[in-house]
């Protein structure tokens, strides 16, 4: 079991780029990926979505790309050959144009912005495509750490909640049959009272009472909630996407405690009810966030 929520960072250089890459995801019902890459590198982007989509099931997931110049590179690299060429032929025109007879130096090619501002796409390829990935690998492999991390503390708080279940629907079967009799013994005596004893028929009275008190009979969502629990333990040792699957059987234990509360007229019962909606809500909270 893996958590939607989590973190990575991943790290690469080579002599001349450092590239870093985080992760961040928190739980969403699909996986919705966003990439921010450099506009240069935008080509990148399907390749890494394929890489996160064959690791991760689920969730609203954020990916960061920096990419920088290495401090220690001592490569021209980063010299923008094409713009100093076309920045020196504008100054060339200008100066001829107005008669200007200063000599054009290196000075004045320096102070445009984009000589040195590398052109990204064409080197994207032979150095940055694999630091990219290399960098998001291990971005993507510290995530699956944390959110496995993350998944396991889930587990075992799930686990502890679905005994305390188990416990209260023990329970509640063992009081389950005194909540008939009690039900019948009730309206038995509330119809006598009403009508007296000597103007009714008592065998008939115990029919049609006996089949109104059956009606509070819970057997059979004692079942259903005991076949949840089961369902529910298999489905967390399962591989994929459990979550979603968690999260309907968790619907149809609430199902299964709102009907048994409809129909107890005994306050014990109705008390373990009670708990046992608590626990089921608060593990849909944690199941929210499982893949």
């Amino acid at each position: 079991m893996r958590s939607m929520t989590g973190y990575g960072k991943g790290f690469c250089q080579n002599e001349n780029f450092e590239v870093t890459v985080e992760i961040k995801s928190v739980n969403n019902r699909f996986l919705d990926i966003n990439i921010r890459l450099p506009k240069e590198l935008s080509h990148e982007e399907m390749a890494m979505r394929d890489f996160i989509k064959s690791k991760a099931l689920r969730g609203k997931m954020s990916v960061f790309v920096n990419i920088r110049e290495n401090p220690q590179s001592e490569s021209d690299l980063f010299v923008n050959w094409e713009a100093i060429k076309k920045n020196f032929n504008h100054l060339k025109t200008i100066r001829e144009t107005l008669g200007i007879k200063e000599e054009i130096r290196l000075e004045h090619l320096l102070s445009f912005p984009d000589v040195f501002n590398p052109d990204l796409e064409e080197i994207a390829d032979e150095q940055l495509h694999p630091l990219i990935f290399k960098a998001l690998q291990a971005a993507m492999n510290e995530f699956l750490r944390m959110s496995k991390a993350e998944g396991e503390n889930i587990l075992q708080d799930v686990k502890n909640r679905l005994q305390k279940i188990n416990d209260l629907t023990a329970e509640i079967e063992n009081l389950a049959p005194k909540n008939v009799q009690s039900e019948f013994n009730r309206l038995y005596q509330n119809t006598l009272n009403l009508i007296g004893e000597k103007k009714i028929d008592k065998t008939r009275l115990e029919q049609e009472v006996a089949i109104i008190s059956d009606r509070v009979d819970i057997t059979e969502e004692l079942v259903r909630m005991k076949s949840h629990l089961d369902l529910f333990r298999k489905t967390l040792g399962t591989q994929g996407e459990v979550g979603k699957r968690l999260n309907f059987i968790l619907q149809e234990m609430n199902r299964e405690a709102n009907t048994m509360n409809s129909k107890t007229t005994m306050l014990e019962i109705a008390h373990r009810v009670i708990k046992i909606k608590e626990e089921v809500e608060k593990l849909r909270e944690q199941i929210q966030n499982v893949e």
